[in-house]
């Protein structure tokens, strides 16, 4: 009876020990699972994580997972200065196109001023001479008027005479002066002259109608002028005589960007 007592404890003992290797090899199991991921080169392999899920604890102050993924946001200032910029890029695209009509309708007046010039010419038998813009065009213009006609006269002393020939008849001239109220001194006057007797480089003026005037009367020419609007402009029509020409020069408005010009003519 106590032989059969020791052999079930034995037995008992056996068993115990199988089970409880059986429950240490089934413990280790999920170890061994959690380390094939590491061994595994695709799991370091890096990928985008999900969005936070509302709630998430990182509420976007600190580090986080997603920090290789994060996205950039522009700030108000910085907004604010592409902004300007883009506006600043826009203002200028619209100045330059601006400029571009400008220059069309430019070439568009000067062509057709041009156009109505030569065909009033052209019905004189004339054509035009250029003449430099050097701001003494008006007197060039005509020293060359004077040329065709065997009188030689530099620009430097027709600008003389007509300047003294004003000074000498300034009932002729003063009273015509646009600017009267700059007129009514005689320093004002002196000064006015000073602009006509000097050539443009030391502070000359353009001519116009008053000097024209005078080259005519100290001449005694018919000057005749040519200008888009208003035809064929006379002056000093009780020169004019069969045997003696006509000076005859073009007016000009659009002809330079800086205004007024004067060309001469000549028959052909």
């Amino acid at each position: 009876m106590q032989k059969e007592a020791g052999a079930e404890c034995e037995k008992m003992e056996k068993e115990m020990d199988e089970r409880h290797k059986k429950e240490l090899e089934e413990a280790k199991k999920p170890e061994e699972s959690e380390a094939v991921p590491a061994e595994n080169p695709e799991a370091s392999t890096l990928s985008p994580p999900s969005p936070n899920p509302e709630g998430s604890d990182n509420d976007g102050e600190g580090p986080s997972s997603s920090a290789f993924y994060k996205t950039v946001k522009i700030s108000n200032k910085a907004a604010k200065k592409q902004d300007k910029k883009k506006k600043t890029a826009d203002k200028m695209k619209a100045a330059e196109a601006a400029d571009k009509e400008a220059g069309k309708n430019q070439l568009s007046d000067r062509q057709m001023e041009k156009a109505a010039v030569k065909e009033m010419l052209a019905e004189d038998h004339m054509k035009m001479i250029d003449i430099p813009a050097d701001g003494d065009c008006m007197y060039n213009a005509i020293s060359h008027q004077l040329q065709e006609e065997g009188i030689e006269i530099s620009v430097r002393k027709l600008r003389k005479r007509c300047g003294t020939y004003m000074r000498e008849h300034s009932e002729d001239f003063r009273p015509f002066i646009e600017d009267m109220a700059n007129m009514d001194s005689d320093s004002s006057w002196a000064t006015y002259l000073g602009g006509v007797e000097n050539v443009a480089e030391i502070g000359g003026v353009w001519g116009g109608e008053l000097e024209l005037k005078a080259c005519s009367m100290i001449f005694e020419k018919t000057i005749v002028v040519y200008k888009q609007y208003g035809g064929r402009h006379t002056i000093g029509e009780e020169y004019s005589s069969p045997k003696d020409r006509a000076l005859r020069v073009v007016f000009l408005r659009h002809a330079y960007s800086l205004g007024e010009h004067y060309n001469s003519t000549c028959p052909y």
